[in-house]
């Protein structure tokens, strides 16, 4: 069956005027291989969980700061037991300096990296997002992902993620650059196989890349420059494959014996330098988790598109049915067999036009985009085509919203709302003040 492309009505917009990042960076930013330190986080958990809350109560997690909480709850049961699927989006930011080489205090995502951790399957999915895709920035217009940090730090970064690529993100985690030389040494170095010769020299940003050809074992330094090259044709796409080869020679050193007997140092060094929503607790389930999970069961992925002048153009088809199949566990026919309804009241009609070209771009046939009266009180999805695996994908994609199995017609509040949906509709997305933001996935 095929499935209908993506709306191709959106028009770049010139971002607001105040602080915005340059188009051309007056000079190089400093790339740094954040898909390592972000699998680094969370494996260093499991290695010693126990020591996490130890320096929680000792006042020494002051790099590690908890901030809003994802609105489910928390995902952990004793002891250290993950008891649902949760995405994590990692986010690794740029050093860009002005014409006297200070740091400017906006910056970009250098390196976006959603990862869905299911603890039914056992297994984990890490999503490399190549930093010049083409997305919508809620509130910016379309331009490249990662400038989404820049206009709106963590939290919009969330949002054009979760409005990309239709998966709500439960938690966040940012890393420091000086934490990740540090991480790699107290390792012992990784072992990792130089596919080719590798030299580079920026005396302005401070790089000085020489890596030679073949299997080696590298210290802190040598993994850092070996995962931010990006000289080559292929440039950031082929950065983030050498990331995901770091990224499980990371793995492997975290199973030995020497690893286990460094737990409380490189534990301190991870804490130092990170800023994440997840608790200490959280950490230690998803590394123990992770420690113990078969390499077989982890699957590393870059977003599928290719290249367009000046950005990496996402190619929907592939996207629909890697997201369809690795968050959600579905076939990619489900949610095309699926025709949705939407309605909002005339104030939430953007919104609602911006809720259907999401889903319409992950595969939903939309029906119609219609107006009630005023919004429920929460964002329902009313299943009406006895599709209940469909509207169980389509509530996660809207940020878990309740689902119903039909509309009580007969009710006296529903005819006061207008919300008869049309009977057309397998699915029917009633939008309700929770989505008052103009995002449906809001967390």
């Amino acid at each position: 069956m095929a499935l209908p492309e993506p709306p191709s009505t959106q028009t770049t917009v010139r971002p607001p005027e105040g602080p915005r990042p340059p188009e051309t960076s007056p000079r190089p930013r400093i790339p740094l291989s954040w898909v390592v330190v972000f699998v680094c986080v969370f494996l260093l958990g499991g290695l010693a969980g126990a020591y996490l809350a130890f320096f929680k109560a000792a006042g020494m997690l002051t790099g590690n700061t908890v901030t809003e909480r994802p609105q489910q709850g928390t995902p952990v049961a004793w002891p250290l037991r993950l008891t649902r699927r949760i995405t994590i989006l990692y986010i690794g930011t740029d050093v860009t300096y002005d014409a006297k080489h200070r740091v400017v205090p906006v910056s970009r995502a250098d390196t976006l990296i959603l990862a869905s951790i299911d603890p039914v399957r056992r297994r984990a999915t890490f999503v490399s997002i190549p930093r010049d895709t083409r997305a919508v920035i809620p509130g910016v217009g379309t331009t490249k992902v990662n400038a989404a940090h820049a206009f709106g730090g963590v939290d919009l970064t969330v949002r054009a993620v979760e409005q990309l690529l239709g998966v709500p993100v439960d938690f966040y985690v940012k890393m420091k650059i000086e934490g990740f030389i540090k991480l790699i040494d107290l390792l012992g170095g990784v072992d990792v196989d130089v596919e080719r010769d590798m030299r580079y020299v920026d005396r302005w940003g401070g790089i000085n890349i020489n890596l030679k050809k073949g299997y080696q074992r590298l210290n802190g330094k040598q993994a850092m420059d070996y995962a931010r090259f990006r000289h080559e044709a292929l440039g950031d796409i082929g950065r983030v494959g050498r990331q995901q080869k770091v990224m499980r020679a990371i793995l492997e050193r975290l199973r030995t014996r020497e690893a286990l007997f460094r737990s409380a140092p490189l534990i301190r060094a991870m804490t130092e330098n990170t800023e994440t929503n997840l608790t200490p607790q959280e950490i230690g389930a998803l590394g123990w988790f992770l420690v113990r999970l078969p390499q077989d069961h982890f699957a590393t992925h870059t977003l599928p598109g290719k290249f367009s002048p000046g950005y990496w153009e996402p190619e929907w088809p592939q996207i629909r049915e890697l997201i369809a199949k690795e968050f959600y566990a579905v076939d990619p026919d489900v949610l095309a067999e699926a025709t949705v309804e939407i309605l909002g009241p005339a104030a939430l009609a953007r919104p609602a036009r911006e809720t259907a070209q999401r889903l319409e771009r992950l595969g939903f046939k939309i029906a119609r985009v219609g107006t009630i009266p005023e919004p429920v009180d929460a964002t329902t999805v009313v299943d009406r085509g006895g599709k209940p695996e469909a509207a169980r994908l389509l509530s996660a994609m809207l940020g878990r919203a309740r689902v119903v199995t039909e509309m009580p017609q007969t009710s006296p509040q529903a005819a006061r709302r207008g919300a008869r949906p049309n009977p057309t509709a397998d699915l029917v997305v009633l939008l309700g003040r929770d989505g008052a933001n103009g995002n449906a996935n809001s967390r």
